[in-house]
């Protein structure tokens, strides 16, 4: 069986809280009488469509002007009084939890430049203590003391070019074993798939009963062929990842080669110069001076990028992911649960931002911590406090947002299977914000909440509808069980949401979608929890198909 992956920058995971967003805006909005906001809540779900499947033009500028399009059409609504104001809401913080994401990623990458920054900053440090190192050697009149010195230096060196060759030969060793573990892995592929081939010969020359048997071996021989090379794949990802290293390692050799170099050149010619020292020291100070102006210049750079675009970027993540939270108070009445959710989930999202940020700014106080190591003048215990103190504070921020995301979790009150899983995901937050768990206690005299719904199944005549039934169900029939007013808005959103999954040809990818609708599904209210299933049933006839045709 050939398969075609689906050609997204999403996950399957983010595909189906995408589309379980999308979803519940449908549901929701079916309520509502302003033609205005059901054609902004139509629209957005569209657009969420778009980006859930991987759309061609979903690139990160096109979905950022999809996304900010989105929360600037729905945002007039939220907190309005027509039927679609909480619809609304749950839009915007949908669009508004988007750009974050997106923001997050330029983020992490101006994170990672400022890494960068700091790392050729360190090495212009090993520079200064050089030239700073030669200038001292070749002050002395009687240059013994400043070869031995200097051959100090040298060896440690060697030692690093030593200790990088022993590095670089670990990193090759792991690499080869890796190579041939992917080559085994494929050859194993290779064989499940060579039978699986020989079982479809031999199909057309037997009985149906056996042909059907024969059907379900070439499918488990396919599946073990695709779990020995998504095992490859995964390796592959572990090797491309030890590259880079190996590279880095072979360039400190270099490096140290070339100062191994510079420092023997300084050792011969203390020998051969020892009348002219006083000249050679003078020399090797204006060079020790150089660097120490390099590090100087190289420096302010790294603090304007940091206090600039990093910061920049960061507040705005940080801001936008803010505003997701905040656009969920719209969300208070029918879609409360929907709205708990959605928001544990960008408080979440707050968390990661802000210890990421914590993360940067130890990095720049270990930066500074270096640079008072090496002596040279300036006021790092003051800047290294305020790196420290900014990071305490980013990383309490992280903490209460896990603790918040926890809170929220708890607030929608899953029940039924979700609910394990959803106090699991809760407990698990805590333990990140640093709460130790505490005996649980249920008081039996509160009441839960989410028990009333705008319209009860035994209204809607969904209840009788059984996943078989479903499953047989085309869409208009299935769209003939909804209430009138809602069945053009429905059929519009299923149509895109059927749509688009039939783009989807890879049995693999439709089950993890499978799996996060079913994980949804559990935690919707029942009158949302009906369309999730006849979603499921529908990606499930699909996934059916595709296996009967291999």
């Amino acid at each position: 069986m050939t398969h075609r992956t689906l050609q997204s920058r999403f996950s399957p995971i983010q595909f189906a809280v995408l589309a379980g967003a999308t979803l519940s805006l449908c549901f929701v909005a079916g309520c509502g009488d302003s033609a205005e906001a059901e054609a902004a809540v139509k629209k957005a779900g569209r657009t969420f469509n778009s980006i859930a499947v991987g759309d061609a033009t979903t690139s990160p500028s096109y979905s950022q002007t999809q996304y900010t399009a989105a929360e600037q059409s729905l945002s007039q609504y939220a907190g309005s009084d027509n039927g679609f104001a909480e619809a609304a809401a749950v839009g915007v913080a949908v669009a508004k939890k988007g750009q974050a994401a997106l923001a997050s990623q330029r983020a992490a990458s101006v994170e990672n430049e400022s890494r960068q920054q700091a790392r050729v900053i360190r090495g212009m440090i090993n520079e200064w203590l050089t030239m700073s190192a030669i200038s001292q050697a070749a002050g002395m009149f009687d240059p013994t003391d400043g070869i031995i010195e200097l051959q100090e230096i040298i060896e440690l060196r060697e030692e690093d070019i030593a200790n990088y060759r022993r590095e670089m030969q670990q990193i090759n060793d792991e690499i080869a074993q890796h190579e041939t573990k992917m080559a085994d892995l494929r050859a194993l592929a290779s064989e499940q798939r060579n039978e699986a081939g020989g079982l479809e010969l031999k199909m057309p020359r037997v009985s149906a009963q056996e042909a059907a048997e024969l059907a379900k071996q070439v499918r488990e021989y396919s599946l073990r062929a695709d779990q020995y090379e998504l095992e490859a794949m995964r390796i592959e990802g572990i090797v491309d990842q030890l590259r880079p290293g190996a590279r880095e390692v072979s360039l400190n050799v270099e490096k140290a080669r070339s100062q191994i170099e510079l420092l023997g050149k300084a050792t011969q010619e203390l020998r051969d110069r020892a009348a002219a020292s006083q000249n050679d020291a003078r020399q090797a100070l204006d060079n020790a001076e150089q660097a120490k102006q390099r590090i100087t210049e190289a420096l302010s750079a790294y603090q304007s990028f940091r206090d600039n675009e990093v910061q920049d970027a960061s507040d705005e993540a940080i801001s936008l992911v803010r505003g997701a939270i905040t656009a969920l108070r719209d969300a208070n009445d029918a879609v409360k649960q929907v709205a708990a959710l959605s928001k544990a989930d960008a408080q979440q999202m707050l968390a990661e931002f802000a210890m990421r940020q914590a993360a940067g700014e130890r990095e720049e106080a270990m930066l500074y911590m270096a640079i008072k190591d090496a002596k040279l003048a300036g006021n790092w215990d003051t800047l290294i406090d305020a790196a420290n103190q900014k990071a305490d504070e980013l990383e309490e921020m992280g903490r209460q947002a896990f603790i918040d995301s926890a809170s929220s979790l708890r607030s929608a009150h899953v029940r039924g299977d979700a609910a394990d899983r959803i106090e699991a995901t809760a407990l698990r937050l805590e333990a990140l914000g640093g709460l130790e768990p505490e005996p649980e206690y249920e008081d039996p005299s509160s009441e839960p909440e989410f028990e009333e719904e705008t319209e009860t199944l035994d209204e809607s005549g969904l209840e009788d509808l059984t996943a078989e039934d479903l499953s047989d169900m085309s869409l208009e029939e299935f769209l003939a069980t909804l209430p009138e007013e809602s069945r053009e808005m429905m059929m519009q959103q299923f149509e895109s949401q059927l749509e688009m999954l039939n783009t989807i040809d890879d049995p693999e990818m439709l089950y993890q979608i499978l799996d996060q609708i079913d994980e949804q599904a559990a935690a919707m209210p029942e009158v949302l929890a009906i369309g999730f299933e006849f979603v499921r049933q529908q990606i499930q006839k699909r996934i059916d198909e595709l296996e009967s045709e291999g």
